[in-house]
């Protein structure tokens, strides 16, 4: 797992090309500020290629995850994970936020993100695993160096995004590229937005955030802004975060790596594929 504020993970401009909001005050970047679904220019946008989302409290356990662990064979050992409450693919998805083109009202649980990485999707490979997550920043990652492929910058973070249909909060991971996470840098360092006393802190009681999408395919772009939580019930129909909200969503607060880590081996095997052009037929995960 990778921690540390967003400036600390973010602290390079993406290389290469390759997931709420009705409030009426504000703009972090004004030029052709999308409407909202009630007709309301938006505060602020960010946007990042598709190929590339009382005060809570932090430190709070974390108990579910989803780390892979080696093959178990047998009915025993399917019952045994099946009944373990660890989470599985169809799982992980479902926790994952969904960014559509309706605009939608979310709230940082914690100050930062629980993980960050860089992501590398090879299209060279036509079969067998694609997807890869690279090697620590400190590391020399042998996509990068050895077929000049430089992964998406992800930050994944805890929100509580409201559900219009059950009418309360809910728990979701929301998936960060690197523009929508300068949005979020701006949006921090901003009094107006945060409050004078939580400058820096995107968990301010007075910060929610508004996030959609628009456009197709590789020219989607994803739209983030603040709303003032006096805006919230005005503008959204919807009820401010409570500290009973955050009791209940606190249970299930991930903390484990989002993606798996991929070993040097791994991403060498993968390098050599592209360049001897050879594929097999395991499946991706």
């Amino acid at each position: 797992m990778a921690r540390g504020t967003i400036d600390d993970i973010f602290d390079e401009e993406e290389t290469t090309s390759r997931r709420p909001g009705r409030s009426r005050r504000g703009a972090l970047d004004e030029d052709d500020a999308p409407k909202t679904r009630r007709g309301r220019k938006a505060q602020g946008r960010d946007a990042f290629d598709e190929d590339d989302d009382e005060t809570p409290r932090k430190g709070r356990e974390r108990t579910n995850s989803a780390r892979k662990q080696g093959a178990a064979s047998g009915w025993d050992a399917f019952d045994s994970v099946a009944g373990s409450g660890g989470q599985d693919f169809e799982a992980k998805n479902e926790m994952r936020l969904e960014i559509t083109k309706d605009p939608q009202l979310i709230r940082l649980l914690e100050p930062e993100p629980f993980d960050s990485y860089e992501y590398h999707y090879v299209r060279e490979i036509t079969s067998g695993k694609r997807s890869f997550r690279g090697l620590a920043p400190a590391d020399d990652c042998p996509l990068c160096d050895d077929l000049d492929h430089y992964g998406r910058k992800v930050a994944t973070f805890n929100v509580a995004v409201w559900d219009e249909d059950d009418e309360k909060w809910a728990h979701k991971v929301w998936e960060v590229g690197i523009r929508a996470a300068r949005t979020l840098q701006a949006i921090a360092k901003d009094p107006k937005k945060v409050g004078k006393d939580n400058v820096g802190d995107l968990t301010s009681p007075q910060l929610y955030i508004a996030v959609h999408k628009t456009g197709k395919g590789t020219k989607t772009e994803y739209h983030v802004e603040a709303v003032k939580a006096r805006d919230v019930e005005s503008d959204w129909d919807a009820d401010e975060l409570t500290d009973e909200d955050y009791e209940r969503l606190s249970k299930s607060l991930y903390s484990d790596a989002w993606e798996r880590h991929c070993t040097r081996a791994e991403l060498e095997a993968a390098v050599q594929k592209v360049l001897n052009g050879v594929d097999d037929d395991e499946d991706d995960d």
